[in-house]
């Protein structure tokens, strides 16, 4: 046993800024180092004892930017501070040495790391009879979460409003929590009915000397400005925020927001001046500038062609020049704000600055994010159309920024300017049926998933004459390379001239672009496996032009299976088939080795495609390229260089192939395992004759076997001393695997999962052995089973973050399982996940009769479930006495550990009556209706 893979297992368990998911992804750490250092000077003028967790955070921002000695001193800054102001509650403290033992883990400090996490003992034992432990710990996470990414204030949300559970009069968290509810509602109802209100009210009363919570409070009265007593009593509030915070660069910046929506922007750029002198290094107060002085631009410009003078036109050069200094600074102080360097690109072609065209290609390459990638095309396409008037160009990019997020305010943009062309094109043309407004009137249709109507627009473009290919549609050709494995990606040196391409996507979807025939060719590289899921996740709209199917000619390659698969692709339109081209690639076998089934399946392959196959690898490198080349080219042409109008894809559309693929091998290797009795317990028992997967009929565990072999394993509760890291919960059993004989190479864990992209993002499983945990990562994620390599065996589970960051409320495939309890007449009903055996749940109690097999249903965390049952004679509800039911409600809850399979309802049953009618009925969070999920009738005769 290693120490050092003691003190990970420990550390995992700690609640500290190293376990709390803070992706480095999610936010930028200059940024956030400049933020946190106005926060830090703020707190220590104002003597603010929340500034040893701004210290505690900065820490941890420097250790994530590799500056262990910074971080260690700013931790250490912390703990100096709390002991200064809070003097003897050690549990303050619980997060910031939980960080410094995290530290000094990664400066291989293992010594000084058990001294904190000693020290993290004591104070646990210390806080066990009491709730402090929990409630600290919330509090340090909810203000973290506010501080570092703004898609973290749900999680803040939730992690103030279960610390108010426990301590409802604490200012600081009613504070928090105020705040964290005004960043992630935007009630426009009643203000007398708005929680938030309520909320920053309630926080106010306990903390009357908080100007930002006043300045908030007036915000959000806003939403009712008609009112002219609400309006006023807001402005008050205002003023006297200022008055008591004249100085608080938070106050004048959310009161410079509050003139801005009254529109009174002179009053705005004044305000957040002042507030540029107490925080000279915001990147976010000189955007807010430039913003201000961007619409008293735009609004003297309006004005242009009616009253516009000389003094008004010298307006407008100084508020461009303001506009563009403050932009400047923003991107100077943050160089990753890529919404500032696309507007500071947009404004200086305004210029004519030639460095608009670096900021703009800068920005490109910066923008990673959907929403930033978004607002790049969006700026790109007005610098295109009012710059450089070329409407095609401008076109494309609008066209590009709205396929990324159709509904999102930037979506909304690009769609707006598309019909502002579409309104000029047909003034322009005087012809509303004008073949290139009808193209454009096609893809706004497609992108908004309206195939029909995109369908139609796009044959009347046909019909009026639009060559797609010279189209603005057809900027850039995009080709689907659709493959079984790795070996067909080989075909992409063929594609491209000079087998030359960049790489530009990554993840889940890996894309490159290069040329063909000096015409710009965006490729998807797509795993036919998992093509469902990436078309889901991915919008790839508008749809390719070409979808080259990938074969490595091996023997057993073109199976009944591949087949099935290959119609299963049909749900993306009848046109599918018009747009694929073969593409057969030289490995063991020659095309014409296939015989008997395989070579029927061929040749269907052959009339599905009409004949467009290409053998490859079997020429010259340059004449293959020319040849596939020109093989693309002739399909496009033939389909009037039209591409595949995809239609939405949703869960319930055709069933995944990586499903069917494992549904084939579950069928093919399922076993029944013998049951033995080894120490005392009942265990199963795996013999393979063979290397492949089997798959346990009862507990739906997969095992891969390299070859003859055998296993025994067991299902069992969790034990006290296998632990779960913090900010995880248990998703699966425990299950207590020994390979006995042979080697066992991966497990298939079964999950109870509703999104798999979910799963993809936060689940994980255990490998828990000699008191030390491992973390595995998933090879492969299904519908229903998780896969992993395996370095051993002992005990395994599966592991899911806690999803904070989106909405609390999730769901899970559950089932019920009923037992009859004779000798008392009882009922006991179980909500389980799908992933437990009702085997084991049997075993609680000797006296349970099964009644037939679990019934699968919906299940949702956090909601309120009841159950009704009535007697039942002759197929009517008699009008007998109800059954005694308990609870009367209960909540399901995710546990972090599985110790006790408890019953969810217990249902004496009256005397006499063997046939019951159940339901179950599920309460929504959000109105009160109750709906309900599940019923059943069942007869109790015989049992």
């Amino acid at each position: 046993m290693s120490l050092e893979g003691v003190l990970k297992t420990k550390l995992l368990q700690q609640e500290c800024h190293f376990t709390w998911s803070l992706r480095e992804e999610d936010f930028v750490l200059c940024d956030i180092l400049n933020r946190l250092e106005e926060q830090i000077q703020l707190e220590l003028e104002s003597g603010e004892a929340r500034v040893t967790r701004s210290y505690s955070s900065f820490g941890f921002v420097q250790y994530l930017y590799g500056n262990h000695k910074e971080a260690l001193a700013n931790l250490q800054k912390s703990v100096q501070l709390a002991k200064e102001y809070y003097k003897d509650s050690d549990e303050v403290l619980i997060v910031t040495y939980g960080d410094l033992a995290w530290l000094h883990y990664h400066m291989n400090n293992f010594s000084t790391c058990q001294e904190y996490l000693r020290e993290l003992e004591r104070i646990q034992r210390k806080c066990s009879e009491g709730f402090t432990h929990t409630v600290e710990v919330l509090r340090e996470k909810g203000w973290a979460f506010l501080k570092f990414f703004h898609k973290y204030c749900n999680a803040a949300k939730e992690c103030f409003r279960q610390a108010l559970e426990n301590n409802p009069d604490d200012s600081d968290l009613n504070t928090g929590y105020a705040i964290a509810m005004y960043r992630t509602t935007n009630e426009t109802s009643d203000p007398s009915d708005s929680p938030t209100i309520k909320q920053l009210e309630r926080a106010i009363e306990l903390n009357p000397d908080d100007g930002v919570l006043l300045v908030l409070l007036a915000l959000r009265m806003l939403h009712n400005r008609d009112d002219r007593k609400t309006l006023e009593t807001a402005v008050k509030k205002v003023i006297v925020a200022l008055g008591m915070s004249h100085e608080n660069p938070h106050v004048i910046r959310y009161a410079a927001k509050f003139c801005r929506q009254l529109g009174d922007m002179d009053a705005v750029i004044s305000l957040l001046k002042a507030a540029l002198q107490a925080t000279p290094n915001s990147a976010f107060i000189h955007h807010q500038l430039a913003m201000c002085f961007k619409s008293k631009k735009i609004f003297l410009e309006k004005k242009w062609t009616t009253e516009l003078d000389v003094k008004e036109s010298n307006e407008i050069q100084q508020y461009l020049k303001e506009c563009i200094y403050h932009l400047d600074m923003a991107i100077t102080l943050k160089p990753t704000f890529v919404i500032a360097m696309a507007d500071l690109a947009l404004h200086y072609g305004q210029l004519g600055n030639l460095k608009a065209e670096r900021l703009f290609e800068e920005a490109f390459k910066m923008a990673n994010e959907k929403e930033h990638l978004q607002a790049v095309h969006s700026f790109y396409g007005q610098h295109q159309l009012y710059t450089k008037r070329s409407e095609k160009l401008a076109i494309y990019h609008f066209m590009q920024g709205l396929r990324l997020q159709p509904n999102s305010e930037q979506g909304r943009m690009c769609e707006e300017k598309l019909k502002k062309v579409i309104e000029r094109r047909i003034k322009r043309m005087n012809n509303p049926n004008d073949s290139e407004v009808c193209a454009i009137q096609g893809l706004i249709h497609e992108v908004k998933n309206e195939k029909l109507k995109a369908e139609e627009f796009y044959e009347r473009a046909l019909t009026n004459g639009l060559d797609f290919g010279e189209s603005c549609l057809l900027t850039e050709t995009r080709i689907w390379l659709m493959r079984f494995s790795e070996t067909e990606r080989s075909v992409l040196n063929q594609i491209f001239d000079g087998g030359s391409y960049d790489e530009v996507g990554s993840g889940r979807l890996k894309s490159f672009k290069g040329s063909i025939n000096k015409k710009i060719v965006h490729l998807f590289d797509i795993d036919i496996c998992n093509a469902k899921r990436i078309l889901r996740w991915e919008n790839l709209t508008p749809g390719p032009h070409a979808i080259l199917l990938a074969f490595s000619l091996h023997d057993g390659q073109f199976t009944d299976q591949t087949k099935e698969i290959l119609e299963n692709f049909e749900f993306l339109g009848e046109k599918f088939w018009n747009h694929v081209i073969v593409l057969f690639i030289e490995g063991d076998c020659s095309i014409n080795q296939y015989t008997g089934s395989q070579s029927s399946i061929l040749e269907w392959l052959h009339e599905k495609c009409g004949d467009k196959a290409y053998i490859y690898g079997s020429e010259p490198e340059t004449a293959e390229r020319r040849e596939l080349s020109k093989w693309i080219q002739k399909m496009i042409w033939r389909n009037n260089s039209m591409h595949l109008v995809l239609p939405e894809i949703s869960d319930g559309d055709s069933q995944s192939p990586s499903d069917m693929l494992r549904k084939l091998d579950v069928r093919d290797n399922i076993f029944t395992p013998e049951v033995i009795c080894q120490e005392g317990q009942s265990k199963y028992r795996l013999q393979s004759s063979h290397a492949g997967w089997f798959h346990c009929e009862f507990t739906k565990l997969g095992f891969n076997m390299k070859g003859e072999g055998e296993v025994l394993y067991s299902t069992v509760l969790q034990d006290s001393d296998c632990p779960v890291p913090a900010n995880h919960y248990q998703e699966g059993p425990l299950y207590d695997i020994k390979c006995v004989q042979g080697e066992l190479s991966q497990l298939s864990l079964p999950h109870c999962e509703t999104s798999i992209e979910d799963a993809y993002h936060f689940m994980s499983a255990i490998h828990y052995s000699n008191q030390i945990v491992d973390i595995l990562k998933p090879q492969n994620i299904t519908s229903k089973h998780v896969t992993v390599s395996i370095p051993g065996t002992s005990k395994f589970l599966l592991l899911k973050t806690l999803n904070w960051f989106t909405d609390h409320w999730f769901k899970i495939c559950g089932q019920v399982m009923l037992f009859y309890i004779k000798k008392v007449h009882r009922l006991h009903v179980f909500l389980q996940p799908r992933n437990v055996d009702p085997r084991e749940v049997r075993k609680c109690n000797v006296d349970y009769t099964p009644i037939q097999s679990a019934c699968e249903c919906m299940l949702t965390y956090n909601c309120e479930y009841s159950m009704s049952c009535d007697p039942v004679e002759e197929h009517e509800l008699s009008e007998r006495p109800v059954s005694t039911i308990q609870p009367s409600c209960t909540k399901l809850r995710c546990t972090e550990q599985w110790k006790h399979f408890y019953p969810t309802f217990d249902i004496k049953l009256p005397n006499g009556v063997m046939n019951v009618g159940l339901c179950l009925k599920k309460k929504k969070h959000k109105n009160g209706e109750v709906k309900v999920e599940w019923s059943l009738e069942i007869p109790l005769a015989g049992k």
